[in-house]
């Protein structure tokens, strides 16, 4: 297990992702998280307010994270709230939920995904301004600056659009998100 998944920034950024997004997400709402790693978000969402959700499906490609994520949310998949499949987000038919988040959109190989986003559903995006493509970030869609992101995921109605800061003793990096829809 990459333990990283439960950095401070990581936290971070899902705790802001989830204060922004609750208020516009109806009551009984399917969601879907592309690239869910060990869906802490997904945890985290059904922690804060179980019963805002009918159901969460964490996608992710790397069938070794699934193990994990399924024991860390065992308490909401036995409640029949949450499941982890391995897919590619890519190719993965993104029609049927409310809401679709992607906080790992710099992950992955293409932006198919984006191009797949159903209309008239609720979209939350995060992203990075790191550009390292070395590990531990392995980034493969860099967006260095804010514009960057918002240019490369358009959405016709924007409710939502910020920077979060993580800053440390040392360094710091930028946290981007949009929620809206295409």
């Amino acid at each position: 297990m990459n333990f990283d998944s439960f950095s401070h920034g990581q936290i971070m950024s899902k705790l802001w992702l989830c204060e922004q997004l609750e208020p516009m997400i109806s009551k009984n709402s399917t969601v879907f998280i592309l690239g869910s790693w060990y869906n802490i978000l997904g945890s985290m969402m059904l922690t804060r307010n179980a019963n805002l959700y009918q159901s969460i499906l964490g996608i992710d490609i790397d069938p070794n994270v699934i193990p994990v994520a399924d024991k860390i949310n065992e308490t909401w998949i036995i409640e029949k709230k949450l499941t982890n499949i391995t897919a590619d987000a890519n190719t993965y038919n993104l029609q049927g939920p409310n809401v679709i988040i992607n906080c790992s959109p710099e992950h992955m190989d293409q932006t198919t995904w984006f191009d797949n986003l159903p209309t008239n559903t609720l979209i939350c995006i995060q992203s990075i301004s790191i550009v390292d493509d070395k590990e531990p970030w392995l980034i493969k869609q860099p967006t260095p600056t804010y514009a960057d992101f918002c240019m490369k995921y358009k959405l016709d109605k924007v409710h939502f659009s910020g920077i979060k800061s993580i800053q440390y003793a040392n360094w710091g990096y930028e946290r981007y998100m949009l929620i809206g829809e295409k």
